[in-house]
């Protein structure tokens, strides 16, 4: 369990900027073949302290010193050399069970030659959105997240855009989120769920005064710009998670004027941000592609079908909102999510069905079609003025400015077309139309 500085036991949401960014810097340790041997004395697993000692004593000091040592490691993967580059570390607090998972970045320009394929990754996460390691890095949270969703994410640079992309995908299933300069998650390629979630309390970004990577691309979250305390140096010096200023409480000192005395880096990241962001906002079609059919897959083979519900919905939305998709196409899309629900869904109905319990138990049926076909005319109403309103709320995305868009998204999601609507109106006809017909036929034979 963690302690504060008074050497008091607190939860993981309570830490300090220095603990978290500890945390984060976690992932770059090489444990040893073995991590996961028992505790020769109790039996138990080992604590983090004890693993990273056999690597890194100084490291390993510095989580003692901060109240840290006591947590166990639960998961351990490094395929740094001759893999996919992926890294991390997952972890808990054996007491109160809650889980944390810190994710590594890209080990500077040395991994162009003894790696290709992590440094490629990153090109792909720039200019798509989605990569090899950030489908492992969701793999990796499923296959070790705390059911009951007491989870925390750590990352520093490409290690915090792979926490993002795990955020994103399970935000529902996390406490927070705890960045140090990293690399932005292309938020093109994002539903409006999704996007929201990024504004969440429970996305905390911190960008060090002179870090460079943390602009290389759009950046759809709020950041905590902090001062930087000198200790680095180099034009990527303030990228090291060690670069961090804290105060004598360990919280990050708030910078007020970003870059000041890093005019190169300032110079570099603002044309990074331009030239990249202009590459992902020309590929934002296929990023955002890529994204539904990922999701789509999680969700069928993770998920219950009310889950795949609530996926559709919110796809259907995203649609909705990309203005560039010509008439036909979008229709298709959403024609295709609308039957890909109504087969998985259909599915379990004809064996999960409390209406079938229901008519057993009620054998008697007393229904006045009219009243149905009147809640049938006033739902397809409701319909037709939601549409009415969406139609004017999408003329406002040309006029609105970058500040305005996300609230826009908010409240557009609250218009539009129901399908939901639309689906209840048409049953309630057919179900008219159904009894009507059977009794005509009763009264025939009668």
């Amino acid at each position: 369990m963690p302690y504060n500085h008074s050497g008091e036991k607190i939860a993981m949401k309570d830490m300090t900027d220095q603990q978290n960014a500890l945390l984060n810097s976690l992932a770059y340790a090489n444990l040893r073949d073995g991590w996961d041997s028992p505790n020769k004395k109790t039996g138990g697993p080992r604590t983090l302290y004890s693993v990273v000692q056999d690597v890194d004593p100084k490291f390993a000091n510095k989580l003692k010193e901060a109240g840290l040592g006591d947590l166990v490691i639960k998961d351990y993967v490094n395929k740094n050399v001759g893999g996919s580059g992926f890294c991390a570390i997952a972890f808990e607090d054996p007491y109160t069970g809650e889980t944390g998972m810190s994710y590594r970045g890209t080990e500077g320009m040395d991994d162009l030659l003894h790696n290709p394929k992590d440094m490629a990754d990153n090109v792909l996460t720039a200019s798509i959105g989605v990569s090899p390691q950030s489908l492992e890095a969701i793999a990796f949270f499923e296959k070790n997240e705390e059911k009951n969703g007491k989870n925390y994410l750590f990352g520093h640079s490409k290690g915090g855009e792979l926490a993002a992309e795990v955020y994103v995908t399970n935000y529902d299933n996390v406490v927070e989120l705890h960045t140090v300069n990293a690399q932005p998650i292309n938020p093109n390629k994002l539903s409006p769920d999704q996007l929201v979630a990024l504004q969440s309390k429970k996305f905390d970004a911190i960008v060090v005064n002179g870090d460079v990577v943390s602009w290389l691309g759009n950046v759809g979250y709020p950041i905590r710009y902090v001062q930087n305390n000198g200790s680095q140096e180099g034009l990527f010096g303030p990228h090291a998670v060690d670069s961090i200023l804290l105060d004598e409480n360990g919280m990050a000192v708030i910078e007020t004027e970003p870059f000041s005395g890093y005019l190169a880096q300032g110079l570099i990241a603002n044309g990074a941000t331009a030239i990249l962001g202009a590459v992902q906002n020309g590929l934002h079609l296929y990023s955002f592609t890529i994204n539904i059919s990922i999701r789509t897959a999680n969700f069928l083979v993770n998920d219950l079908p009310e889950m795949v519900q609530r996926f559709v919905e919110y796809s259907k939305q995203a649609i909705d909102r990309i203005l560039d998709f010509a008439t036909d196409v979008k229709n298709a899309l959403k024609d295709f999510v609308g039957k890909l629900v109504s087969n998985v869904t259909a599915m379990f109905k004809q064996t999960f069905n409390p209406g079938y319990r229901y008519a057993t138990a009620h054998p008697y049926i007393k229904l006045d079609t009219y009243k149905l076909r009147d809640y049938a005319a006033r739902l397809r109403s409701i319909n037709k003025r939601l549409d009415a309103l969406d139609r004017r709320m999408d003329s406002l995305y040309a006029k609105s400015n970058l500040l305005d868009l996300l609230s826009l998204i908010q409240a557009d999601l609250m218009t539009g077309e129901s399908w939901s609507l639309q689906n209840c109106a048409a049953y309630l006809e057919e179900t008219a139309e159904s009894f009507e017909a059977v009794e005509r036929t009763i009264m025939g034979a009668i």
